[in-house]
């Protein structure tokens, strides 16, 4: 069993080597530099590979070899293109890999190795440090995501999203569904998992891209919902994904009109700037926009660009306590009353509360009443 860059060198030079070795370079990967991301994705690649049953050298902090001996490397080079092609969509820089066939072509690789590790170092390597305790609850994270990731891969996506019903109150008192939030059911997926997620910010922000990606796939498997108002919950770079614009591409103009997109007001890395690419690309499509997780302490709109904006949704914390009824912001009630929506009233009082307030739309499971 081979350990690090010397024994690698070694094993070259001797002119033993037989088969065919892999490199794989994560130096282009964003974050790579970051312990936590750089893991991560070594963790995956080491999965993909594990079926194929390679040799796996670590080569310094960004490289790793696979060798393939007693067995065809084909199947895990087309994994990797695959991984190269997923890292291509979403326009990030991808892992770089090259492919050698030993030992005719042990020299180039050995040079290969040589700028990754210095000569003076290479000992050094093999050596594996003690984790500090951050890094052993970094390295639990990154498991935790590997995990929900195999987990997500393998599910029927209509076992774990949701419909909450959005209600609006007509001037008669009668309720009717205004339309329907489709989202993929956290406690759902932490059951399935058996692992806490709501409670794990980094991991809750590396794995919405990839819920993103299941709920778009969900409504393409599951059109009829759009025959009616129907929402979702995206991230601002999700709207502005290929998957997401090959989506809406094959709508009518009526199921387009009945999508309504939810962007998170406290989304991660949001921008002004790209909060604005997101919107102008939904109503490029004719699509309708929501912002969420909004609350009374909004005082001021900010970059929001309300003019383009059709619902905004308001979380309830503070409101309703002993009797009393916190005013409205003077931006939201210029944006309209009748289009801001009040999220998940705990109790009779808090719906009243929202009413006094002149809210009429209210996002919550049954049918309100009064």
């Amino acid at each position: 069993m081979l350990t690090g860059t010397a024994g690698l060198l070694r094993l070259l030079a001797e002119g033993d080597s037989r088969g065919t070795a892999v490199l794989v370079d994560l130096r282009d990967v964003p974050y790579a530099e970051n312990p936590l991301f750089r893991h991560s994705i070594v963790h995956l690649l080491d999965n993909f590979a594990a079926q194929f049953q390679p040799e796996v050298v670590d080569v310094g902090r960004y490289a790793q070899v696979f060798l393939f001996t007693d067995t065809n490397a084909h199947p895990f080079i087309a994994k990797l293109k695959a991984v190269a092609a997923d890292f291509a969509e979403q326009h990030m820089g991808a892992p770089r890999f090259s492919i050698h066939h030993l030992p005719h072509e042990a020299g180039r690789l050995a040079a290969l190795l040589k700028k990754q590790v210095p000569a003076g170092v290479a000992v050094a390597v093999e050596e594996t440090p003690a984790l500090s305790a951050v890094e052993h609850q970094q390295l639990a994270g990154v498991q935790k995501l590997a995990v929900y990731e195999q987990v997500l891969a393998g599910a029927d996506v209509s076992s774990l999203v949701r419909e909450s019903p959005v209600w609006r109150r007509a001037p008669s008192g009668v309720w009717g569904l205004e339309f329907g939030e489709v989202t993929v059911a956290l406690d759902h997926l932490e059951r399935a998992v058996g692992t806490p997620l709501r409670r794990d910010p980094w991991l809750l922000e590396q794995l919405t891209p990839v819920l993103d990606r299941r709920t778009i796939r969900h409504f393409q498997h599951e059109p009829s919902r759009l025959y009616s108002p129907h929402s979702m919950n995206l991230q601002w770079r999700s709207v502005l994904d290929p998957l997401f614009l090959d989506f809406v591409r094959d709508l009518t103009y009526d199921q387009r009109r009945n999508l309504i997109v939810e962007i998170s007001a406290i989304g991660a890395g949001l921008t002004a700037e790209g909060l604005n690419e997101a919107i102008d690309t939904l109503r490029l499509w004719d699509c309708r926009i929501a912002i969420d997780h909004l609350s009374l302490r909004h005082e001021e709109p900010g970059y929001l660009p309300l003019e383009a904006v059709d619902y905004l949704k308001l979380d309830l914390m503070g409101i309703g306590g002993e009797g009393t009824v916190p005013p409205l912001p003077d931006w939201m009630r210029a944006f309209g009353v009748g289009r801001v929506v009040a999220i998940h009233p705990r109790d009779a009082g808090v719906l009243r509360a929202c009413l006094e307030m002149g809210l009429v739309l209210v996002e919550q499971r049954d049918r309100p009443v009064g």
